[in-house]
């Protein structure tokens, strides 16, 4: 039996992201109560996210790096018949999203972080070539740092900003104090930000344990007070769901 039968796990991922990670949840035997903590806003006006668009449909970049999921549906671009443009994810969910617009995104690096991402590409070749980085604003610099040190024309882009999503607060603070989860989980920095954010202080109830998909949301996590207590080895979905199967029901050291 798995350990997470009848565990009530709180997903902050927005929508349409939480979709995956519930249906994971609920082939484990938990219970998935999904609270978005954070709501994303598109920064491009309809006419800036067609001329990017355009661009990338014509050619004009050699390389398109997509570090999320979020940026692959928000451009929304497919990939014109014989465009000779390559396209790298970080994770798999962000290559399935690609694949979903006709992309065939390059072998995945050996970890789904930025630092992995970027010795994938540098290893392919990037000097010379220019490489549009569609993303999250505030997003960590480490990637582009790398492809400019590698010789890359590094054209950023920030397509989206994500915010605490005030219209989840009531839920989430009435959920901490009548029916605290058994575990929170968070898939991105901004995730942990947002939750923090929305709680007020109030942080986690007792019993509540904490699962990230990474590192770098750990360090996040960590950084406000937010655990973790496990950190999946494998940065996707799966991996976070077979991070919280792998701990012993009774391990709770909060």
């Amino acid at each position: 039996m798995t350990r997470l039968r009848g565990a009530r796990v709180l997903v902050t991922r927005p929508e349409p992201e939480g979709v995956g990670l519930r249906a994971l949840l609920m082939a484990a035997g938990a219970e998935p109560i999904a609270i978005p903590v954070i709501s994303l806003t598109p920064l491009l006006s309809p006419a800036g996210m067609e001329d990017l668009r355009a661009e990338v449909s014509a050619g004009r970049y050699d390389i398109v790096a997509f570090t999320s999921a979020n940026a692959v549906r928000l451009l929304a671009v497919e990939r014109p018949a014989g465009s000779a443009t390559e396209l790298f994810a970080i994770g798999p969910g962000t290559a399935a999203a690609a694949r979903k617009m006709g992309w065939t995104p390059r072998p995945l690096p050996q970890e789904y972080l930025a630092e992995s991402l970027a010795e994938a590409m540098v290893a392919f070749g990037v000097r010379g070539r220019r490489v549009l980085l569609p993303r999250a604003e505030g997003a960590r610099e480490v990637l582009p740092r790398v492809l400019q040190d590698a010789g890359a024309n590094v054209i950023e882009v920030a397509l989206y900003r994500a915010a605490a999503d005030r219209e989840s607060a009531p839920r989430l603070r009435q959920l901490l104090l009548d029916a605290p989860p058994d575990w929170v989980t968070f898939t991105s920095s901004s995730t942990v930000r947002g939750y923090a954010e929305l709680a007020q202080g109030r942080g986690l109830p007792a019993g509540s344990r904490v699962a990230c998909i990474g590192p770098v949301t750990a360090k996040t996590a960590e950084s406000l007070g937010l655990g973790p207590d496990v950190v999946a080895r494998v940065h996707s979905l799966p991996g976070l769901v077979a991070a919280m199967e792998a701990t012993p029901v009774d391990d709770n050291t909060r």
